[in-house]
């Protein structure tokens, strides 16, 4: 379906007849849709579905092929000309802001245009600070602009980013693309940011919102435009479709269900074995934090960020100065390492964009075989046909695509990315797997895959831990959930409580209603 939706008669941008061709592969197939003016509009589909390589084109980085144009507000876009797309008003902020923790925002938003000079010469930092002053304005934003933006709210980091392309030096940004802006938010933060950008389109700016959060895709846009492998399926206004019909469009079948269900028959506490016990956990910020995980049981962890949360995952396996007795059923461990977790049965999944999730420049069987290369080696070399039946395997088993063992891991989607950080593990047959933000980054499609992969682990007995960020995932996985707040346990909800509602309110701490709770807490939430 190529249909052009225009509201306007002089839309914000109009794609005609983007096509991109990379050697082997055609990333875009002859797409065309308008973005109107002082509109939100969400571009979505899984990964490796073009919308990047859209984005880019629309920067000037790539070069579509023969025949593509792009206009903005009438005029015509000279392709592959990051310049000329500054020029006409283009800007972008990336899920990595590109903001510089030690430095201001003074700092950081000058870094977009230059400095102020007074005399031709010296900085006037008068009138850089009264223009960081006027930008944030803009957005309604309050925070000291002298303190280095590695001390703010990751909210008030992405105002920083927004306001620095918010900068007029070089024209007024009319196009405000945002690329998983609430990729590394929390919760509680994300009303925040969707404030910002309503008071940026109340200004005037059209804005192309690119996520694979469906929900805020809900609350957020007027319009969708959906991809699927490099074509056009469909835009679509938000106000006449559902979060089922999106699914339905990204991903080419229905999976909505499969997304929603929670676990067919919730663990409890009392029926199964301990596999993991967790006494006096101590870290930074965590204090004295204990609790069990059963047989097959899936465990939440939840919390605001600042709260522990962030640590927790790392401590189980002996990260993070972690100060904690750890006892599985292949042994205990006091103050365990990495290797000592790795021994009693403990391993650690990291989101796949973190560092120390997979090793980018190994091929697909390197990073699926690696942590347990004893097993293949004989005489000092590796035993290549053990090795090679495990990885394909494992490319069954968890539907890696494309199926070669041999591809590079940096090649891979964000999706495919992510069930190799799985199944490296999952090859030594752990007792208990922690995972860290398990969908952080990834599309519709892939997670529905790894809600599968594990229902499907822990109906065989493996145990998990999920800490996450994404209130999502954790209804949708867990049997139970345990809450942090102030580095200490401080709730635990079981399938009486198990929804959005309960879960908000023990995050934020109060009994009132937790959208509003969860505004004034972010607000007045010491950063980290």
């Amino acid at each position: 379906m190529s249909e052009v939706i225009s509201p306007g008669d002089l839309p914000a941008v109009s794609f005609r007849h983007l096509s991109k061709t990379f050697p082997g592969q055609r990333a875009l197939v002859d797409v065309s849709f308008d973005v109107a003016p002082a509109e939100i509009h969400a571009l979505l589909g899984e990964n490796g579905s073009g919308k990047s390589t859209l984005i880019k084109i629309l920067a000037g980085i790539h070069h579509p092929d023969a025949g593509a144009e792009i206009h903005v507000f009438g005029e015509q876009l000279p392709l592959g000309s990051p310049r000329d797309s500054r020029r006409l008003g283009l800007q972008f902020v990336h899920q990595a802001l590109g903001i510089i923790d030690e430095l201001t925002a003074v700092e950081n938003i000058a870094l977009g245009f230059g400095y102020r000079r007074h005399l031709g010469r010296l900085i006037d930092w008068r009138a850089q600070r009264r223009k960081t002053s006027r930008l944030l304005d803009m957005l309604s934003v309050e925070f000291d602009i002298d303190v280095p933006v590695g001390r703010l709210r990751a909210v008030d980091r992405s105002a920083v980013a927004i306001a620095r392309a918010l900068d007029d030096d070089d024209g007024a940004c009319r196009v405000l693309v945002m690329d998983e802006p609430t990729a590394a938010l929390p919760p509680t933060e994300v009303d925040s940011l969707f404030a910002l950008l309503r008071r940026a389109q109340a200004a005037g700016t059209a804005i192309i919102y690119v996520s694979h959060r469906l929900n805020e895709i809900l609350d957020l846009a007027d319009r969708a435009t959906i991809l699927r492998d490099g074509a056009l399926q469909k835009t679509v206004s938000i106000a006449s479709t559902n979060r089922a019909g999106l699914v339905d469009a990204i991903v080419g079948r229905a999976v909505s269900e499969r997304l929603a269900e929670a676990p067919a028959e919730r663990q409890t506490t009392v029926e199964s074995d301990v596999a993991l016990r967790v006494e006096e956990m101590n870290t930074r910020r965590l204090k004295n934090v204990s609790f069990v995980v059963r047989t097959g049981e899936v465990v939440g962890i939840a919390g605001l960020t600042g709260s522990g949360r962030e640590e927790l995952a790392g401590a189980l396996v002996g990260e993070n100065g972690s100060q904690v007795r750890i006892t599985t059923g292949r042994g205990a461990a006091v103050n365990p390492t990495p290797r000592r977790a790795k021994k009693i049965g403990l391993v650690l999944v990291l989101p796949n964009r973190a560092a120390g999730a997979a090793t980018k420049e190994l091929t697909i069987r390197e990073n699926l075989t690696l942590p347990a290369l004893e097993r293949y080696g004989r005489f000092g070399l590796v035993r290549r046909g053990a090795e090679l039946r495990d990885t394909n395997r494992w490319i069954s088993s968890l539907d890696i695509r494309p199926r070669d063992p041999e591809r590079a891991y940096a090649l891979l989607s964000g999706g495919n990315q992510q069930k190799v950080a799985f199944g490296k593990w999952l090859n030594l047959d752990p007792l208990v797997l922690v995972a860290e933000d398990p969908t952080s980054g990834v599309d519709v499609g892939a997670r529905g895959a790894i809600y599968d992969l594990i229902r499907a682990q822990a109906a065989k007995g493996m145990s998990f831990v999920v800490a996450s960020s994404d209130t999502e995932d954790l209804l949708a996985l867990c049997d139970r959930i345990l809450v942090l707040r102030d580095g200490e346990l401080v709730d635990e909800l079981g399938p009486d409580r198990m929804d959005e509602m309960h879960l908000l309110t023990s995050i934020v701490g109060t009994t009132e209603h937790p959208a509003r709770a969860a505004s004034r807490t972010t607000r007045a939430e010491p950063s980290p």
